[in-house]
């Protein structure tokens, strides 16, 4: 993968996280009449589908390449995740109760629950939040749904390369048979990042090809918007399935259908970017460090912002003044992010060592170590 692709593909994952942090900031109990070019409540799930792409893409990547036992597998991606979420959720633990402490109407509703605090840690530490037809939602940190599906395309993706037959397929039954439809519903979208990589490490797609991908997908995505054929799907699947099968039971995946479409655009629109990426070397050179910069905070973006908006909006809910209740609320919550995300990407590399230490003590090597 050449390093023009890889600087785009940092770039589209902070501007996606970026996209679900304005799509929440535009709520009504976090801000007021916000600037139109800050409006994007209806792209919160197209963002999401671009992560699914984008990770399934690097899991294919680091799998091909560097990770090349399960071991070094799930050390690299426990890390990668709790090198954030840990935090994230001690966090939001923190600042939840002290927001429903100092202003207890604005924690009364859907968006905070706390009751079983316990569980619902638990379910979320150990991804078992998503679990068939439940969603334990971690108090008010809604975007937490997404590791409960991401960290399962990882064990399934695990058991399909390190796993030989018939063993594989036992096991990938098992985690399919534990996890339930609703996580499944949307793998496809996740195994399209992998299809992407196997397709632009091939080379075998032209920069005229590439263009047209490239512009086309945008082209259609803007159509599809426009046409408002997001809804129109929507209701067709409601009127089909019912707002009970719909809402309480594929809850984040009730957008199958559309989340399909914008997987598939979504990776043609990368397999376009990588044909043409050589051609834009030069600008992206000038642009590199604060492509990488940026993009080592996307996930602490998606992790800490919604505690964050849902605090600050609480504190500034009486400020009469909705431009400094906006300015305070967005920037501020991006100022926390900004001093958080350098803790946790700094602490990602002790995450590994422990989780080796970890992994050893797990499968005896130090007791036999010991016995020599």
């Amino acid at each position: 993968m050449n390093r023009a692709i890889s600087l785009y593909l940092d770039l589209v994952r902070f501007l996606a996280a970026l996209v679900v942090f304005f799509v929440h900031a535009n709520y009504d109990r976090f801000t007021s009449n916000l600037p139109l070019v800050w409006r994007l409540k209806d792209f919160g799930n197209d963002a999401v589908m671009v992560f699914f792409v984008l990770s399934g893409f690097v899991i294919a990547y680091v799998t091909d390449l560097r990770e090349k036992t399960p071991r070094e597998y799930f050390v690299n991606r426990l890390a990668r995740l709790y090198s954030v979420a840990v935090p994230a959720l001690l966090f939001t633990v923190g600042i939840d109760h002290l927001g429903a402490y100092l202003a207890p109407e604005a924690y009364n509703g859907w968006w905070f629950q706390s009751d079983q605090p316990i569980w619902r840690f638990a379910s979320n530490l150990l991804f078992v939040n998503e679990w068939w037809f439940n969603s334990v939602r971690p108090f008010s940190n809604g975007p937490f749904w997404s590791l409960g599906y991401e960290f399962w395309y990882y064990a399934i993706f695990a058991a399909a390369c390190f796993l030989k037959r018939p063993m594989k397929f036992v096991v990938i039954g098992i985690i399919c048979l534990l996890i339930g439809p609703k996580i499944m519903l949307l793998l496809p979208v996740w195994l399209l990042g992998v299809q992407v990589y196997h397709v632009i490490k091939k080379q075998f797609v032209s920069e005229s090809l590439g263009w047209f991908l490239f512009v086309g997908s945008v082209m259609l995505y803007i159509l599809f918007r426009i046409k408002a054929y997001p809804d129109a799907i929507y209701q067709y699947m409601l009127a089909g399935l019912g707002i009970v099968t719909m809402q309480d039971y594929l809850r984040w995946s009730q957008d199958f259908p559309s989340s399909y479409i914008i997987g598939i655009l979504v990776a043609m629109h990368f397999v376009g970017a990588a044909a043409i990426a050589p051609r834009f070397e030069r600008i992206i050179d000038v642009c590199e460090k604060p492509i990488r910069y940026l993009a080592g905070y996307s996930f602490a973006l998606y992790l800490f912002h919604y505690p964050l908006l849902q605090f600050l909006g609480a504190m500034t809910s009486g400020f009469a003044n909705e431009s400094l209740r906006n300015a305070i609320v967005i920037f501020g919550s991006l100022a926390v992010i900004w001093l958080m995300g350098g803790i946790t990407e700094g602490r990602k590399e002790d995450w590994r060592r422990w989780l080796r230490m970890l992994f050893d003590f797990l499968s005896g090597k130090k007791l036999r170590k010991s016995k020599i």
